[in-house]
């Protein structure tokens, strides 16, 4: 039993190592509140695990005992994320497209929790890739941060360009056939809040509100039909965007 919780407590230990990167990287921050304390949460559990495991005592600890198997959950902890955020570091899967050699590991790993399939999520940044680099102007202007493994932040930038949506990247949601999920989810309500953060809508309704309706009332369709070509013009859409404002009005 001793060695079972010694074990378990290891474990944990490189899970939220690993899940702190992934889901910093995610969110944007290496700073998150949420993250963080999950985290906090964790290290304590993996103390005590570790901590039950090599004393004596099967629930309780000394002062010293849970401060010496405290430092040990940290420095295991700080390790393996410190080789995790490495693995980030240096590029990986190559991708030759439109006569660029772009790695998009960043992207494969970056959308993790939104896609969960590996090849599919390689499937949708190859896509994404092409998409940019179809378009000559495109191409031109990110080929040094693509080639460069800066390919997430080539992603954010394209996004705010007014040609984004001639680019079709619902294409690429199909080609990673991708579904409703509730990382997905939560994922579009975080880009909605920061949207319409210090807007006017703001200062009139309630964002938080707003962000679950859109979600509630979208989830009832496909998520490729969501993100397809004239939704948001849609008679649903609107519909669904006047009732979410008239429901979240302050």
């Amino acid at each position: 039993m001793r060695t079972l919780k010694i074990i378990i407590g290891f474990l944990l230990l490189y899970g939220a190592g690993t899940e702190y990167v992934a889901a910093s990287r995610e969110v944007g921050s290496w700073y998150s509140a949420g993250v963080i304390g999950g985290v906090i949460t964790m290290l304590l559990i993996c103390t005590w695990l570790i901590g039950t495991g090599f004393s004596n005592s099967k629930y309780k600890l000394s002062k010293i005992q849970i401060a010496k198997c405290l430092v040990i959950s940290i420095a295991l902890f700080s390790l393996i994320a410190f080789i995790k955020i490495g693995t980030y570091v240096v590029p990986k899967n190559f991708v030759e497209i439109n006569g660029l050699k772009v790695p998009i590991g960043k992207c494969i790993d970056g959308n993790r929790r939104l896609i969960s399939d590996n090849k599919k999520r390689e499937d949708y940044c190859t896509c994404f890739v092409e998409k940019i680099t179809a378009v000559p102007e495109f191409k031109e202007k990110y080929q040094n941060q693509l080639e460069s493994d800066k390919i997430m932040e080539v992603f954010k930038e394209v996004q705010s360009d007014p040609k984004y949506l001639d680019l079709k990247i619902e294409e690429c949601f199909e080609v990673a056939q991708m579904k409703w999920t509730d990382e997905l989810a939560e994922a579009m309500k975080r880009n909605w809040k920061k949207e319409l953060a210090g807007t006017e809508f703001a200062q009139t309704n309630d964002i938080e509100k707003y962000s679950d309706c859109l979600i509630e009332k979208y989830r009832k369709y496909p998520f490729q039909e969501i993100m397809s070509d004239g939704f948001a013009e849609s008679e649903e859409a609107i519909a669904i965007d006047e009732e979410c404002t008239k429901a979240s009005e302050k």
